[in-house]
């Protein structure tokens, strides 16, 4: 048995600021990271207001159904991201009609999907918006690891976690120099949210030192209704009313619809795992520093090709990771399918 959360004064309170402080950390890790969010600012009123809370809602409705149903392996999460990935569609209209909402795809197209926006729900989300953010809660609140033990070699020392921040760095590293708006512009972005998350972390230290994890980062039945009634005004409201001109006809619209019901056939082929009482719940040291460095990486190689954003040279490694990005997540998806066909055949 997982051992009960310790009496913590204020809970409700404390457990709110350390939600709020992971909504941030899959905020940093989405939007940062992509530079979505830079130019204008993390504190402009449409982030704070409707982007933070996008990524917040779908966030945490996503790891209650993980922990709920017990699709917590590595693989099930991904499939979960891809879940996450498809607001995409529907909300921004990205993978029909572009990054820049132009109908102008960066790398051309497969069919009525841009190639390289198709990464957006196969790689870039189920990663950066689900998988990474996730793995950082549980250094935040160790005890969490026994519900997703799969997420320990992220952030360990392992050569393969070195591998990944310097992919991690080598892939973001330009496209934040991009989409920086510019050094002071940049610098600004990362005070504002440095800040933001120093007081967040000293107002919800309290309750990460006592929890048991499990409410960290599932919702309780009052609240997963308040998420979805949330994301089905957000998704009703958007689709409508945020770039129209960017739907497809009702076909392509339905065919879309085929990835949701291969990522819940994936999902249902994988099988129910239930928390290990035994599962190591210590933090390695190291892990926090191998979560600094990779920030550090990240955004230092922003800053240093910020100069240089609006020149062709900066195009290519940007040009490379989208090439990249939308194959290796084919991949993925194909071999999380795959993993769920074993897992339901053995069982």
């Amino acid at each position: 048995m997982v051992e009960k959360e310790e009496p913590i004064r204020n809970k409700g309170i404390r457990l709110l600021w350390s939600r709020l402080l992971l909504g941030l950390i899959v905020l940093v890790s989405a939007e940062v990271f992509s530079g979505a969010s830079l130019q204008n600012g993390l504190w402009h009123p449409w982030t704070l207001i409707v982007t933070y809370w996008l990524y917040f809602a779908h966030f945490f409705f996503f790891t209650t159904l993980a922990v709920w149903t017990g699709r917590t392996s590595f693989w099930s999460l991904y499939l979960w991201g891809v879940l996450f990935g498809l607001y995409e569609s529907w909300i921004t209209k990205v993978i029909w009609f572009g990054y820049g909402g132009d109908g102008k795809f960066a790398l051309g197209h497969i069919g009525p999907y841009g190639f390289s926006e198709m990464s957006m729900v196969f790689l870039f989300h189920p990663m950066m918006s689900l998988i990474l953010p996730l793995a950082v809660a549980c250094v935040l609140c160790p005890p969490l690891r026994r519900w997703f033990p799969d997420l320990a070699p992220i952030t360990g020392p392992s050569r393969g976690a070195r591998l990944l921040r310097i992919y991690l760095a080598a892939s973001f590293g330009p496209i934040v120099a991009m989409n920086c708006g510019g050094i002071l512009n940049l610098a600004l972005n990362l005070l504002f949210a440095g800040a933001l998350a120093i007081v967040l972390l000293r107002l919800s230290r309290p309750y990460l030192n006592a929890s048991d994890g499990r409410s960290f980062v599932t919702l309780g039945p009052a609240a997963f209704c308040v998420t979805c009634v949330y994301l089905l005004l957000l998704y009703g409201t958007t689709y409508f009313y945020l770039r129209p001109e960017g739907l497809p006809s009702g076909p392509i619209q339905l065919a879309t619809l085929v990835f949701y019901g291969l990522a819940i056939l994936g999902l249902y082929l994988h099988r129910r795992q239930t928390p290990s009482p035994d599962a190591p719940i210590s933090v390695d040291p190291r892990e926090w520093k191998s979560i600094l460095i990779t920030v550090a990486l990240v955004l230092g190689l922003g800053f240093v090709l910020a100069p240089f954003r609006t020149t062709p040279i900066l195009f290519i490694p940007i040009l490379a990771s989208f090439v990249i990005w939308t194959p290796l997540g084919v991949v993925l998806a194909a071999v999380a399918m795959v993993k769920g066909r074993n897992a339901g055949s053995r069982a």
